[in-house]
């Protein structure tokens, strides 16, 4: 079977390597890519934590001159990888909700006192989903959301991609977020003029990330949204 991986890199290799050890195709179009913007200088007065939503707010502030400050503060993260990425880059208390951001939300209400006088920095992507400010405030808890990082989406699918996808010669295709839904959704209404949507199938990460898509193609969505459980879907399917 034959795979199209949509995920920003490194991320999509990663993946893509999974499904060819299942002994499948796996081509890897990246709709997304990474440019770093986070500031020259963080105010960081009255910060009394971090919470990351994404490995890459913490790639963007790599290197960053006052990255030694960031590291001595506690870190919220809303899942294992990004927690464990947090640690490898040498912030030393780390909390992981291990789930969405409801679940990120109720594990920094439950340790409230660690922000007690002060609030949470939240660095974060220009487009993002979830509003944690929104989220926290209802909480009583003060955010404040710093923009570290964009993902700009790319142009237009490569060449032999989009032949592939107009000829329905793709089992799947892998879709990790909504913006990334949306992006692809638009290149193939202007790049696939004959291309009958309904003959595409797309595995999601989650529901959020399948609804751009499902009023157009059969989208499956994984029952929790994490990689493994996508990658599971996928390869249930074969």
């Amino acid at each position: 079977m034959r795979f199209l991986v949509t995920r920003p890199q490194p991320e999509c290799r990663r993946a893509a390597d999974q499904i060819r050890a299942a002994g499948h195709i796996a081509d890897e179009a990246p709709l997304l890519v990474f440019r770093a913007e986070a500031p020259a200088e963080l105010d960081l007065k009255s910060v009394s934590a971090l919470v990351f939503t994404s490995g890459r707010a913490l790639e963007a502030l790599a290197g960053h001159r006052q990255l030694d400050q960031l590291l001595d503060l506690p870190v919220f993260t809303v899942g294992d990888r990004t927690a464990a990425a947090c640690r490898q880059a040498g912030f030393k208390s780390v909390s992981s909700a291990n789930g969405n951001a409801a679940a990120l939300v109720r594990l920094i209400a439950a340790n409230r006192h660690i922000i007690e006088g002060g609030k949470i920095l939240y660095p974060a992507a220009r487009d993002r989903s979830a509003d944690f400010e929104a989220l926290l405030d209802a909480r009583g808890i003060e955010c404040e959301t710093l923009v570290v990082y964009r993902m700009e989406a790319v142009a237009a699918l490569a060449g032999d991609v989009r032949k592939t996808v107009c000829e329905g010669g793709y089992d799947g295709i892998l879709v990790y977020s909504r913006r990334t839904a949306e992006t692809l959704l638009q290149l193939l209404k202007s790049g696939c003029s004959d291309l009958i949507f309904s003959r595409l199938c797309v595995y999601a990460i989650s529901q959020q990330a399948a609804e751009p898509l499902s009023g157009y193609m059969s989208v499956e969505a994984a029952d929790v949204p994490s990689e493994k459980a996508l990658m599971e879907l996928v390869l249930g399917a074969c």
